[in-house]
């Protein structure tokens, strides 16, 4: 009994021994998987921030543009408040006119009273 016991425990480590001898070969595999993740996910990230900074150089463009509208629209309000000062510039004048003829005409009606 003790012999097939013996031979038992041998087959069982032979199991073993053979299980560990497709050890390495598993394990070069698995190393090749993950240099090809390794590969596959710098690849990627490449491409990511590729496409981030391709996206913020088009915002940023963009937002020139934009500037550059608001700045033109500024220079037309400051045109249009020059224009609209110079107009009130004249209202006033003329305001001043009419009130001066105002006082003229209550004076010539003082005097035929």
């Amino acid at each position: 009994m003790e012999q097939s016991s013996l031979e038992r425990r041998v087959e069982i480590l032979e199991q073993k021994v053979e299980a560990l001898q497709d050890l390495p070969p598993r394990m070069a595999a698995v190393e090749a998987q993950i240099v090809q993740l390794r590969a596959d996910m710098n690849s990627g990230f490449s491409a990511l921030s590729y496409a981030i900074n391709r996206m913020h150089t088009e915002m940023i463009a963009r937002f020139e543009q934009i500037d550059r509208r608001f700045e033109a629209v500024d220079t037309r309000f400051e045109r249009i408040d020059k224009r609209l000062d110079a107009m009130d510039a004249r209202f006033d004048a003329m305001d001043r006119r009419f009130d001066a003829q105002d006082t003229e005409i209550a004076a010539i009606k003082q005097r035929l009273s």
